[in-house]
């Protein structure tokens, strides 16, 4: 066996040690290259959520358009579907389901379903998500995460 080939088998070792359940890979790698953590390959299901919460955020604050190699990536303006009200709702509420479903491979059995706030003057619409992240071994693992679409197309993830 050539010597650089030799070099790589124990980065490939530690690479198969990860767990299977896990954030994102960025988020992974920003830990694994962390010298002063000491949890670079441990995780927890709180892990998950947060990871899942972050790119939920990042991906539904993102307008659909704006990504130039992927045109259909992220959720339609909200004020471009304001004037159509009450149908607006059940148009979000679609365009949030399918940029999940497409782009949030971890979740599986995504449901979004329109939550009517108590507080109408906020003018903010509010979903829940639910939905299911499916571990190793094949059980389920239930996820509920709640929505606030504002009328500047604003999303905050809770």
């Amino acid at each position: 066996m050539p010597a650089n080939a030799r070099g790589a088998l124990p980065a490939l070792a530690a690479v198969a040690r990860l767990p299977p359940v896990s954030a994102s890979l960025l988020t992974r790698i920003a830990q694994a290259a962390d010298p002063h953590s000491s949890e670079r390959s441990t995780w927890k299901a709180q892990d998950l959520e947060t990871s899942l919460r972050e790119h939920l955020s990042q991906m539904l604050n993102t307008r659909a358009g704006s990504a130039l190699t992927c045109p259909d990536y992220g959720v339609l303006e909200v004020s471009e579907v304001v004037h159509d009200f009450p149908d607006a709702i059940g148009i979000v509420q679609r365009s949030l389901k399918n940029t999940i479903q497409q782009y949030e491979p971890r979740l599986r059995n995504v449901q979004v379903r329109h939550v009517k706030g108590d507080n109408l003057s906020l003018l903010t619409l509010e979903f829940e998500i639910t939905a299911q992240y499916q571990l190793p071994d094949g059980r389920r693992m239930p996820l509920r995460f709640g929505l606030g679409v504002d009328g500047s197309s604003n999303v905050s993830v809770t």
